[in-house]
């Protein structure tokens, strides 16, 4: 499941790819903000001249780690999640 989403990010001076901070996501109908405790693996791809950067990551939510990515399209600067069903 795909959703798009707000992100805090930070564009740090000679780094590739901008590091997400923080999101906002809707679940149930209720905004939530999310912080991104870890992120394990950045990939970039690019197909069909659609570049776009994954960011695999997790959060540690009420105790337990939610693994989740976060996907930039950077032509588009436009953010989406990506969580298992």
């Amino acid at each position: 499941m795909r959703q798009a989403v707000d992100v805090l990010a930070v564009f740090d001076i000679g780094a590739m790819s901008p590091r997400p901070i923080r999101f906002k996501v809707v679940e149930s109908g209720i905004k939530k903000t999310v912080r991104v405790t870890d992120i394990k693996n950045i990939e970039w791809l690019g197909a069909g001249g659609v570049s776009r950067i994954v960011y695999d990551c997790c959060t540690v939510n009420e105790g337990r780690r939610v693994s989740y990515r976060l996907l930039y399209f950077y032509h588009e600067c436009r953010w989406e999640i990506e969580r298992s069903a």
